[in-house]
């Protein structure tokens, strides 16, 4: 009968010991999948900008039109177009130019760095997705 007792509490104290690193685990695996997604909403908006700006010839958008295609994608997707930093290069350009359109967003990782990390280490505390598109003009 001692004997019972002694192992459920070695049980609660293993499981103790456990949690955290299961914490960290699913926290992590949750962000990095909330990052991957904001890399291919990036990637299809940057495409998206880049294929406005190139296919339509008369007249050829201007690099605050193709910029503005970006904002919409992201607003129409849920992600605040505020917070992203759009360049186009190219814009308007002749036959034949190489049309760029880059975008950048914070992701975040916020939860995952305040568990691993303290006010004074090296582990950042966000993470900023890129993703870029480029076509040449038809």
């Amino acid at each position: 009968m001692k004997g019972t007792n002694r192992q459920s509490g070695i049980s609660i104290v293993e499981f103790a010991l456990v949690l955290p690193v299961l914490m960290l685990l699913f926290f992590s695996i949750v962000e990095f999948g909330v990052a991957f997604y904001k890399q291919q909403v990036l990637t299809s908006a940057a495409r998206e900008a880049a294929r406005i700006g190139v296919v339509a010839v008369n007249p050829r958008p201007t690099a605050a039109q193709v910029e503005e295609e970006v904002y919409a994608y992201l607003d129409e997707v849920g992600l605040d177009p505020g917070k992203s930093v759009v360049t186009v290069s190219g814009a308007g350009g002749s036959t034949g130019d190489l049309l760029t359109v880059e975008v950048s967003y914070p992701a975040g990782l916020s939860v995952v760095s305040s568990l691993i990390g303290s006010a004074d280490s090296q582990v950042p505390s966000g993470v900023t997705v890129t993703a870029r598109a480029q076509s040449s003009l038809e």
